[in-house]
């Protein structure tokens, strides 16, 4: 018996001429430009038996599937990126059939063109800050007259007393350095983003070894400022590393971040899972 097909949209491109550029990808089955007015569609077949709602909440549980899914679903868009602009949508977003994935993109056709325009000549790429905190605390300490006079009342103190000396000296360490680190986390964001056309700042994530992540933003820029922006991360490289940062420059990417269209608009159908439809 013949499984049940659905469709797979991986994004919308303003050049539905690609279609040349998308045979050359390795997928389980071929990735097509389906047109919607002038734009395209990047759709692929895929089964009910796979990507259907039942099955996806246990395909999910698979760490080896869910990778390839996601190497697939990045390595078409960027494909399609290196041609023209593309719309990402988000992962696993499944139709179960061609009309109804027509019927919802036409009803967003003035949108998408909005965000093709927008979109046009970006790309998204990462930059992420760390910071190894106990530099700047060390800094504080040597620099900040009040803390320099509070470490100092703690020679000879008797240990009550030293104490609560030393709690109100570790207690203003904190805070002096929370404020330093504010105070240069703007001046680089000042730097960062003085060409970026938008920024999404996202959750910090664990840093190498005793380096926390302190910024973690994902940036739009025009493809020809991309340039003058490794140049500048390179400059703070330099210049902070002896305060102790580390600076991380990814991409480019998709425009993942910014591509949010109006809750529910191109909502898949099969896929009913928070991570099967977009947003």
């Amino acid at each position: 018996m013949e499984s049940l097909k659905t469709l797979y949209l991986y994004g919308i491109t303003d050049h539905p001429e690609i279609q040349a550029l998308l045979d050359g990808i390795q997928t389980p089955s071929p990735v097509r430009c389906l047109p919607i007015a002038d734009l395209g569609a990047l759709v692929r077949e895929v089964t009910l038996e796979e990507f259907g709602e039942d099955a996806l909440q246990e395909r999910l549980k698979d760490a080896k599937w869910l990778e390839e899914q996601v190497r697939n679903h990045a390595g078409v868009l960027e494909t399609a990126m290196r041609f023209g602009t593309v719309i990402p949508m988000k992962f696993l977003t499944i139709f179960r059939t061609e009309e109804r994935l027509l019927q919802s993109l036409l009803a967003l056709l003035e949108t998408l063109h909005q965000l093709c325009g927008r979109l046009q000549g970006k790309q998204e790429w990462g930059v992420k800050v760390f910071c190894d905190l106990k530099c700047i605390q060390e800094a504080v300490k040597v620099q900040n007259d009040t803390i320099r006079g509070i470490e100092a009342q703690l020679a000879g103190k008797p240990s009550g007393t030293a104490y609560l000396i030393r709690r109100q000296f570790e207690e203003l360490v904190r805070r002096e350095s929370g404020l330093r680190l504010a105070v240069h986390l703007e001046s680089i964001c000042c730097r960062l983003f003085s060409e970026v056309q938008d920024t999404k700042f996202n959750p910090a994530t664990p840093g190498p070894g005793d380096r926390p992540m302190v910024l973690n933003a994902s940036l739009l820029i025009d493809k020809t400022c991309v340039t003058s922006l490794a140049k500048e991360v390179d400059a703070l490289r330099q210049e902070y590393r002896p305060r102790g940062f580390a600076f991380e420059l990814v991409g480019p990417f998709p425009p993942y971040s910014f591509s949010e269209l109006p809750a529910r608009s191109a909502q898949g159908e099969a896929g009913k899972s928070e991570d099967a439809a977009h947003a």
